[in-house]
C-alpha cells in the first residue's frame, strides 16, 4: 500500500513542475521545517528528480536538537548537489522579525490567535509553487480544509481548493501564477504510519526530537503543542524570555490606553494565565 501511495505522491509532484517553472524557472519551493512530513516531501522531491530549492525558515525558537539537525541535512544535501537554503524574517529596515518583538504588540501566542506562524515560519514562497507536507490526518480543520493543489487567498473565502487532479479550476493556476503563492500537498492522504514506514524504508534521517518523545515538532513554547509548559522547563532561558517580551505587551498596552483589569492587570497574571493554556 504505502509503494502505491509513494509512486502516486512522485507522480503529483512531476504533474506539476511544468507550473513551477513558469515564474523564473526556479522550480519548486519545498518547506522543510524539520519535522518528520518536510523530512518525506523533501525525499520525495529528490526521487521525483524535479527542480527545487529545499528552504527552511528559522524562527528564532526552534529547538536547539531542530538547529542542528537542519544543518546536517543542509551539508547533507548540498553535497549531492541540492540547492538548500536557511531564511530568517526581517523587517524592511533589515531587523530580525523574532519571538519576542512580535510578542511585545502582538502579545503572547494563542491557539485562536497564531501570528507567530505566519509572521515567523510561511513567510516566503511568493509567487512560487511551494510543496507542503500538511496531511489530512494532523487535525481535522486540516481534514476539512487542506487538499493537494491550493491557491491561499488574502480571506478563508478567496482560498481556493482543488478537490481532484482533474477539476477544471486547476487551469485558474496558469493563470493567476503572477500573483499568489501555490501550493502543492502531494501527501495530503498519507497516514502517520504511512510517513514513518517510508522514512524507515528510504533511510532518510528524522529529527532527534522523535527519540526523545516528541510527537510534534514545532516551535519552544508554541500554543499547539501539548508539551508546551514542559518545554518551557526545559528550556528556562526561552521562559525568562517569553516573560520579559509579555511584560513588555503589558507596558505597551497601558501605553496606547488599551490597559485592562484581570488577567493584564499585570505581567505576572498575564504570563500565568498563557502558561495554563
Amino acid at each position: 500500500m504505502i509503494m502505491n501511495k509513494v509512486e502516486i505522491a512522485i507522480a503529483r509532484i512531476k504533474e506539476f513542475e511544468p507550473m513551477a517553472l513558469i515564474n523564473d524557472m526556479q522550480g519548486y519551493y519545498v518547506c522543510i521545517s524539520g519535522g518528520k512530513d518536510s523530512s518525506t516531501i523533501q525525499e520525495l522531491c529528490i526521487m521525483a528528480e524535479v527542480k527545487c530549492e529545499f528552504v527552511h525558515n528559522h524562527t528564532s525558537v526552534d529547538h536547539p536538537e531542530t538547529v542542528y539537525f537542519i544543518r546536517r541535512e543542509k551539508e547533507r544535501l548540498e553535497k549531492m548537489g541540492h540547492t538548500f537554503r536557511v531564511d530568517t524574517p526581517r523587517f524592511r529596515d533589515g531587523r530580525q522579525k523574532t519571538m519576542w518583538n512580535g510578542v511585545v504588540t502582538k502579545g503572547l501566542p494563542l491557539r485562536s490567535q497564531r501570528w507567530c506562524c505566519e509572521r515567523l515560519k510561511e513567510f516566503g514562497g511568493n509567487d512560487r509553487y511551494c510543496v507542503t507536507g500538511v496531511r489530512w490526518a494532523e487535525s481535522s480543520r486540516r481534514a476539512n480544509s487542506r487538499n493537494m493543489h491550493e491557491i491561499p487567498g488574502e480571506t478563508k473565502r478567496d482560498h481556493i481548493i482543488f478537490n481532484n487532479d482533474n477539476d477544471m479550476r486547476r487551469k485558474l493556476t496558469e493563470l493567476c501564477l503572477q500573483k499568489r503563492k501555490f501550493i502543492l500537498n502531494p501527501i495530503v492522504d498519507w497516514s502517520d504510519e504511512d510517513v514513518w514506514q517510508f522514512l524507515k524504508d528510504r533511510r532518510v534521517p528524522v529529527n532527534p526530537l522523535y527519540s526523545q518523545g516528541w510527537n510534534r515538532i514545532g516551535c519552544i513554547g508554541c500554543p499547539m503543542s501539548r508539551n508546551g509548559r514542559k518545554e518551557l522547563e526545559r528550556f528556562p532561558k526561552y521562559k525568562a524570555a517569553y516573560f520579559r517580551a509579555a511584560k513588555k505587551h503589558v507596558e505597551h498596552r497601558r501605553e496606547v490606553g488599551l490597559h485592562e483589569k484581570g488577567i493584564m492587570e499585570s505581567p505576572e497574571k498575564y504570563f500565568e494565565w498563557w502558561l495554563k493554556g
